[in-house]
């Protein structure tokens, strides 16, 4: 009977890590949400004006782009504080896996970084120029 037990309590331990293991990507991929956000931004734009709009000209007064538009500089600052919330997250022992893995991340959020980075230099429609306007 002790013999089983401690296999049910191995069970549960190992299910409670993994959780926590899925814990530590959250803020990893928060870059590559925001991304998809501001490219959903990018066609909600499109859809809703019918043409690209021209910077310093025009300007889209709808709600809806605008709960858009909020919520995609909300998450902005989600991503800012997303790389210290996993440093200190990794302060904690039951949130580290691996050296392996933890590096891992650390690329991955590193890309999604770069993949907006070069997203806003080199688009090809003059959304981005209009939107930072």
């Amino acid at each position: 009977m002790k013999k089983i037990n401690k296999k049910v309590k191995r069970k549960l331990k190992t299910k409670k890590s993994s959780n926590n293991n899925i814990l530590t990507w959250i803020p990893v991929i928060t870059p590559f949400v925001s991304l998809l956000l501001y490219i959903s931004l990018a066609i909600h734009c499109r859809l809703a004006v019918g043409y690209w709009p021209r910077a310093m000209i025009e300007n889209v007064n709808m709600k809806s782009y605008e709960i858009h538009e909020r919520a995609f500089w909300l998450f902005t600052y989600v991503v800012l504080a997303s790389l210290p919330c996993w440093l200190v997250m990794l302060f904690f022992k039951k949130f580290r896996i691996n050296i392996k893995i933890h590096l891992l991340q650390f690329i991955v959020f590193g890309l999604g970084i770069l993949l907006i980075i070069l997203t806003l230099m080199f688009d090809p429609t003059p959304f981005t120029e209009w939107f930072l306007d």
